[in-house]
Parts: structure tokens; sequence; C-alpha cells
């Protein structure tokens, strides 16, 4: 029992290990190359392969109508539609390739150090096939949580510009070059597509139907709700980024809250067999060796 409980902990450090270097190794690739913003052929040359090379298989994934994967792709339809890759067609079917490929990666390099053990092999397999989803995941409720932290800020300076007599568009543009982030870049693409003719509510309409916000439809639907009856932002504004900021504090007390239970899980796992070890196995092995407890 100490055996499997030693093994069982060794490998799940050890998996825990090669996820934290994987995954900072594909951190620091998508900082240099810029993996979410623009493509190009001289940048992601990697990705722009797989994509290309992807397409082959997409006909073959859209014939699986089981409602697990159905419902997957959509999930990742909703994250991926808020990276923005502008150059290529990336959809979540390439996406499902590129985790397959992945996957494969992974028993390629347990076989390698292991040999051909079907244990390793399916462990590996599963850890580089989850790998890519963990990374995008993290990188979409990023983005999210910085949108929904810059949404207050924007407000009050819109609020703020417009009652000093600036108009909403040159509010807008003052407001991108002030300030950066998510919700930033996602401003100065609504600026762009009203400078090419688009109308001005259609334009934040799109941006938020890319995320699934209450917090950002509850923004845009105020902007959208004064440009039609002409109506003056500044207060409904204010009250806005008031209303957000509350949520944030309490999203962030919630989530206080919620640190002590999730602690049990690793605690169990990890922590209370290691202090049985320690406890009981002087004792176990003294019986085994003598056949007495002392």
């Amino acid at each position: 029992m100490i055996y499997l409980t030693l093994t069982f902990i060794c490998l799940l450090i050890l998996f825990f290990v090669i996820y934290l270097i994987i995954s900072f190794s594909f951190s620091k690739f998508y900082a240099k190359q810029k993996f979410y913003e623009s493509m190009d052929d001289n940048k992601n040359f990697v990705l722009l392969y797989l994509v290309k090379y992807s397409n082959l298989f997409v006909p073959v994934l859209k014939f699986i109508k089981i409602k697990i994967f159905t419902d997957y792709i959509n999930k990742l339809d909703n994250m991926l539609k808020t990276f923005d890759f502008k150059d290529i067609n990336f959809n979540s079917y390439n996406f499902v390739f590129i985790q397959i490929i992945s996957m494969f990666i992974g028993c390629v390099i347990s076989f390698l150090l292991f040999g051909f053990d079907f244990l390793f092999m399916i462990c590996f397999g599963g850890l580089f096939l989850i790998l890519p989803y963990l990374k995008i995941y993290e990188q979409y409720n990023k983005k999210v949580n910085e949108i929904l932290k810059q949404i207050p800020d924007v407000a009050n300076l819109l609020s703020i510009m417009i009652y000093s007599g600036i108009d909403f568009n040159n509010s807008l543009n003052k407001i991108t070059a002030i300030l950066d982030g998510s919700l930033i870049n996602e401003l100065k693409d609504i600026i762009k597509k009203i400078s090419l003719g688009i109308d001005t509510k259609t334009a934040f309409k799109e941006m938020s139907e890319k995320y699934n916000m209450v917090q950002l439809d509850t923004f845009v639907k105020t902007i959208t709700i004064s440009l039609d009856t002409g109506t003056g932002l500044t207060d409904s504004l204010n009250k806005i980024a008031q209303q957000i900021s509350d949520d944030n504090i309490s999203i962030a007390e919630k989530k206080a809250h919620e640190a002590p239970v999730k602690m049990l899980l690793p605690m169990t796992i990890l922590i209370l067999p290691t202090i049985f070890i320690l406890l009981f196995a002087p004792f176990l092995i003294s019986f085994f060796k003598s056949g007495s407890l002392f």
C-alpha cells in the first residue's frame, strides 16, 4: 500500500512538473510569436502549416455528431472567436486537430522515456491532449477578466469626456490613446470599423456578441440606447461603472470564500497520504522486519 501511494504521488508530481514546463515553454513561444494577434508568413509558421494541413481532416471531424463532441466544438467556437485570428481561417475543428497532433507527440515522448508502456502512453497522451485546451482556456479567462476590470475605467473616462463637451467618437479616440488592454483593443477595432463606414451601434453590438458577458452587454446596451434616443450618457455610464465595480468586489469576495473548499482536493490527494506515510511507515517497516510494531 505504501509503495502504491508513493508511486501514485510520484506520478502526480511528474505529470505536474511536465505540465508546468510545457505550459511555460508554450507561454514563451506565444509571447514571442504574438500567437493571438495578426498572423503572417514570417511568424507562427508552425501554426500556419498545422491549419493548412488540418483543413484536409476537417470534413472527417464534421461527420462526428456525438453530443459531447458537438458541445465541445461549440464551446471552442465561443472562445476562439474572441482571439481574432485575422489572417487565417482558424476554427474549432482546426484546434481539435492540433490537440490530436499534441496527443501523438505525448505518446511518442512516453515511448522514448518509458518504452512501450501502455499506462504511461495513455497518461502522456491524455496530458498532451488537454494541454492546448488548458492553454487557450487560460488565455480566454485572462482576456475576459481583463475586460471586466477595464469596463468601469472606460465608462468613467467616457462619462468625464462627454460631460466636458467632447463628442462620443473623439472620446473613444482619446481613451484608446490613454489606456491599453483587451477592451481598448476592441475599442480600436470599433474605431476602425466606424472609419470604414460601419454604423457605431452595429460595431458595438458585434463586440458584445463576441463575449458572453452580462457586464459588457449592459455597457454596450447603454451606449446603443443612448445613441438611439439621444439621451445623455454621463449619468448612465457612471451608474454602470459603479455597478460593475461592486460586482467585481463581490466576485473577488466569492473567490476568496471558495479558496478553502478548493484546497481540500489537493490536500486530500497529496498532503494527507504523505502524512500517513510519515506517521505509519516506521511501524510497518518494523513489523515486516521483526514481526513487532516496536
